[in-house]
């Protein structure tokens, strides 16, 4: 099962300041934003905060509205993404495939594996608002441990992901 995570008033207000500001402070402001809440977000929570801060790039938070679509299936990106308020669903050959939730990430595996995207993406909820992230491998000798901590936790994330994906095949 996916790891459920609450967020309070306080952490969602931190990530829509973000707007506000010009795009010199957005790149050091939107950092520290990400590591006054990085301990709640299970893909980086365990990784040295001077290590994130070099192997996270383009960092970004955005928000999407009804019916957006985030991640277009074929498509070829690095993004990873976490939801951070607001609810998609992923399709697969225009079927419907499953709910993200807050909380929960998605994209990993094209990220990883330099893929094409596998499903599409759509915000199902009002609004949704992200985290978006490209991991930095001209720093793999540099932070080699971090970048090791953060595909382990990618990894666990995509196996838990296949492990609901085959109970719920069993069931049907």
């Amino acid at each position: 099962m996916i790891q459920q995570v609450t967020y309070d008033i306080d952490d969602i207000q931190k990530f829509l300041e973000l707007n506000e500001l010009s795009k010199l402070e957005e790149c050091e402001q939107t950092l520290q934003k990400l590591l006054s809440v990085q301990k709640k977000i299970s893909i980086i929570a365990n990784i040295d905060p001077e290590q994130l801060k070099v192997i996270v790039d383009k960092l970004q938070f955005i928000k999407y509205n009804f019916k957006d679509i985030i991640i277009k299936e074929g498509d070829i990106s690095q993004e990873i993404f976490f939801i951070l308020s607001g609810e998609c669903h992923a399709f697969h050959n225009n079927k419907k495939i499953g709910g993200i939730k807050a909380g929960s990430t998605f994209g990993e595996a094209a990220a990883i594996f330099n893929t094409k995207r596998n499903a599409s993406v759509l915000c199902s909820s009002k609004e949704v608002t992200v985290l978006s992230f490209c991991i930095n491998h001209d720093n793999m000798d540099f932070c080699a441990p971090a970048l090791a901590k953060l595909y382990k936790n990618l990894a666990r994330q995509i196996n838990t992901k296949i492990e609901e994906m085959n109970d719920n095949l069993v069931k049907k």
